[in-house]
């Protein structure tokens, strides 16, 4: 099965069936290791809940992060075009027209691709994700538009004060900022992926992980009760 948010959720309903049925048992369910008990499994299943809330609000921080972005790239992308048309407007600016016209352009007319999900984890030496990559880009190309309007003679006099030179400063700003912190954001998802997948999966036996506790347990009352129990025949059909 896929590792997704719903097999997760789905593995950590199974482990609380196989708990469930244990605290039934009668006499008292007693392997013989000592951390697939009852109690034990129960705080080892609470555990794995947390984990599965720590990547759910990291994940939701990054979703957040990323549509921000996404809104403030459309945003300088409209206020570009009333850049443009300003600068166009005034034939004083003629001779500052053709910089302006081919930075604007650039910038309205590129297109980022669609936000994928973070890694499950970080990969030594990983790159910036072409998405990352291309919210830089339109960056750098904000700061090209900006460099030739400050060659434009009082281009800021009179202008809108969502188009002046300073207020597309903060949004150079703003998205460079943004950048990062969608980055760093991604980073923190795929580090909290890494140590709930091997709470799921690990088969180190100094820690074992809920697939592996599960088949223990399941072979664990096998062997106290008999495999003609009743206590057996509660637990054998639930899916590790």
């Amino acid at each position: 099965m896929a590792n997704t948010e719903s097999s997760f959720f789905d593995r950590l309903q199974r482990g609380q069936q196989l708990k469930a049925a244990l605290t039934t048992f009668n006499p008292a369910f007693a392997p013989a290791d000592d951390r697939l008990g009852t109690a034990e499994f129960s705080d080892f299943l609470d555990e794995i809940e947390a984990l599965n809330t720590g990547v759910a609000d990291m994940e939701m921080a990054w979703k957040d992060g990323v549509a921000s972005r996404q809104e403030l790239a459309k945003d300088i992308r409209e206020r570009t075009l009333r850049v443009l048309a300003r600068v166009k407007s005034n034939v004083a600016w003629t001779r500052q027209l053709p910089p302006v016209k081919a930075a604007a352009d650039a910038l309205r007319g590129y297109r980022t691709p669609a936000p994928k999900p973070p890694p499950d984890q970080p990969p030594a030496g990983r790159r910036a994700p072409a998405t990352d990559q291309s919210y830089a880009d339109i960056k750098g190309l904000l700061d090209k538009l900006l460099a030739a309007l400050n060659r434009v003679p009082n281009y800021d006099t009179g202008a809108p004060a969502d188009i002046t030179i300073a207020t597309l400063n903060s949004l150079a700003t703003l998205l460079d900022a943004q950048n990062r912190m969608v980055a760093g954001q991604e980073q923190a998802v795929a580090a909290a992926r890494a140590p709930r997948l091997a709470a799921y999966e690990s088969e180190d036996a100094a820690a074992p992980g809920l697939r592996a506790r599960m088949k223990a347990i399941k072979e664990s009352v096998k062997s106290q009760y008999g495999s003609a129990s009743p206590e057996y025949a509660q637990v054998k059909g639930i899916k590790v």
